[in-house]
């Protein structure tokens, strides 16, 4: 009897557990269910903005910026002119169709690509603040903040960011990776 007792006390406290899990379960997938319509200021890839910059035309309302070296950089980013860029890594370009097309097309591009090099850059309510694109690498997306006075920091990937400082140290000699 006393073995009978013990075994439905085990019962009762793995259903009590169980019976937790899942409450917790629920309340987490409940709060993320409960903050998917919030949209946060970044860049997400878009089909839209990479068909804008296949399309080598020039919004006249918007500044553009690139990273990387002059025959062709990393990452190019159009930014609203409503809006200010603080971020000091970008460089202002003065960017004709001739010189946007020099840049993505190499190698050139033949028919459909599936991957998205373009990405819109959003503010914290879904508004679009400017465009991405990343010119060597589709899955390389940076990241942005929409602050105070419509001022953007927009910043390149981390693993960039990583990359170049192993490149400095590597040929400092401190470490060869």
């Amino acid at each position: 009897m006393k073995h009978v007792a013990q075994t439905n006390k085990k019962i009762l406290a793995t259903t009590i557990v169980s019976a937790l899990v899942l409450i917790a379960l629920q309340v987490v997938l409940a709060g993320c269910a409960a903050t998917g319509g919030l949209k946060r200021s970044g860049v997400y890839s878009s089909q839209e903005a990479t068909d804008q910059w296949h399309s080598f035309e020039i919004l006249p309302d918007h500044n553009y910026y690139c990273y990387g070296p002059d025959a062709r950089p990393f990452f190019i980013i159009a930014i609203a002119k409503q809006y200010n860029l603080t971020s000091k890594l970008w460089r202002p370009v003065d960017l004709t169709p001739e010189r946007l097309k020099k840049w993505i097309d190499i190698p050139p591009r033949v028919g459909y690509d599936p991957r998205t090099y373009g990405a819109d850059i959003r503010g914290p309510n879904g508004e679009r603040i400017g465009l991405w694109y990343s010119v060597r690498d589709w899955r390389d997306k940076g990241s942005a903040t929409l602050g105070e006075g419509n001022q953007v920091a927009v910043t390149t990937p981390l693993r960039m960011e990583e990359q170049q400082r192993r490149r400095t140290i590597s040929t400092s000699g401190v470490l060869d990776i």
